[in-house]
């Protein structure tokens, strides 16, 4: 079999954004806004880390072994993983749907999950408005005003929220996050709070495409789930992806079976795999991409794991 389970080389994206928690985590002495930690996008095309095929790119092995890797999933169905280390909030933002990117952009839409791995106290994001008033919003953000009317959500270690297409969001400043996404990279930004580049310059803003794709009805919502031994649990089950939380104390088998493959985010301790009678350490905000003709998989310790795949 050709096939075993992939890690990856991470992209480290700096930000203006950015903070050093997620950076300190990865022994990295630098600002990392985001981390790309599984993907196959041309903005950004991770490297694989380990075994026969270490040092290709991820796009390359998908051109290569689209069966093999996918199953019977397509490409433009190949999940996007990442975090965000977040020191202030980003930009209020919009993704757009599927078909407004192929239009528009030669990309996928998105929609989004955020799973809170740290949080300062009182920290919160942006799911939504508090008006579905079109007008009421462009004149507050000429105003400067958009603020008055977002749905901020305070959030804690171990929630999750999901972000649709279309629905204005921020991630907030004082948190640390995974992000599973569909594999896009196309983001409007509504307000940037007037910060500035390094340059002294504001960053682009692009209104017109944001009231193109914006959804003022759409608002979030978050799920926690306190740790539980032995607990499997689905959080999200949709047709971009699904997102299952695994709460092991001692070991769990994952089985794929050839029709999907499997993204693994370890969310809490350091543990160990074993697959094909080896031992592979699997570490805290580390992630393996699973590839669906992969043979049994067994995890082993007390942790967290995030798996995402399309159902």
């Amino acid at each position: 079999m050709s096939m075993y389970p992939f890690k990856f080389e991470p992209i480290y994206v700096e930000t203006v954004w950015g903070n050093t928690r997620f950076a300190r985590i990865r022994g990295e002495n630098e600002i990392i806004g985001s981390s790309w930690e599984i993907s196959a996008h041309p903005h950004a095309d991770n490297l694989i880390a380990n075994g026969k095929y270490k040092g290709q790119t991820l796009s390359n092995l998908l051109d290569l072994y689209p069966k093999q890797i996918l199953g019977k999933k397509k490409r433009n169905q190949m999940l996007r993983i990442s975090f965000l280390d977040a020191k202030e909030s980003l930009s209020i933002q919009v993704h757009p749907d599927d078909n407004y990117a192929r239009k528009h952009e030669n990309d996928e839409g998105k929609v989004e999950a955020w799973y809170i791995l740290k949080a300062n106290p009182n920290s919160n994001l942006i799911a939504g408005t508090t008006t579905d008033d079109r007008q009421l919003i462009k004149q507050a953000i000429k105003d400067g005003k958009i603020e008055n009317y977002v749905n901020r959500i305070e959030m804690n270690e171990g929630d999750f929220i999901c972000i649709e297409s279309g629905q204005l969001h921020a991630f907030g400043g004082g948190l640390l996050g995974l992000e599973i996404s569909q594999n896009s990279d196309v983001t409007y930004r509504f307000y940037d709070f007037h910060r500035k580049d390094a340059n002294g310059n504001e960053r682009e803003l692009h209104l017109d495409k944001c009231f193109d794709v914006v959804d003022f009805s759409k608002k979030g919502q978050k799920f926690s789930f306190p740790f539980k031994n032995q607990q499997e649990t689905i959080v999200y089950q949709r047709k971009e992806f699904t997102i299952k939380l695994i709460d092991i104390n001692g070991e769990y088998t994952l089985y794929p079976n050839g029709e999907t493959f499997y993204c693994l985010t370890n969310v809490s301790n350091d543990c160990q795999i074993i697959y094909d009678n080896q031992i592979i350490d699997f570490r805290y905000t580390e992630n393996i991409l699973v590839p669906a003709d992969c043979s049994a998989i067994t995890f082993k310790g007390k942790t967290r794991i995030i798996i995402s795949y399309v159902d």
